[in-house]
């Protein structure tokens, strides 16, 4: 008996959380980052099984030691927001804009090299 492949889901399937192919390829990213070690060794088992395609995305949030990784460094995340100056949360609020205005554009760009769908 030969070994099944594993099932690979299709690109939208990962990124189940948003319909916004933009959110989406913030959210491939960000998983890019955690399947390099930026969010330690849970978020990076959980990026890996996601960018696999083994689980989706939203169902890889409820596995419970995903889940509390993620909560811990939301958590860490906001005691940090919370502490810096109303200057530095403002200036990486107009990065993130500038970062999802990019994106929409370089998305923009690469439709219209293809031509009308």
């Amino acid at each position: 008996m030969t070994a099944e492949a594993p099932h690979r889901l299709d690109r939208a399937a990962y990124m189940d959380l948003t319909d916004d192919p933009v959110q989406q390829r913030l959210l491939r990213k960000a998983m890019e980052v955690f399947r390099q070690g930026g969010g330690g060794p849970v978020l990076k088992e959980m990026a890996q099984e996601v960018l696999a395609g083994r689980v989706t995305l939203r169902d890889a949030t409820r596995v419970s030691a995903y889940a509390e990784e993620l909560i811990a460094q939301g958590q860490e995340f906001r005691t940090r927001w919370e502490a810096m100056p109303d200057a530095e949360r403002e200036a990486l609020g107009r990065s993130g804009e500038q970062q999802v205005a990019a994106e929409r554009a370089l998305l923009k760009a690469e439709r219209a090299g293809r031509g009308p769908a």
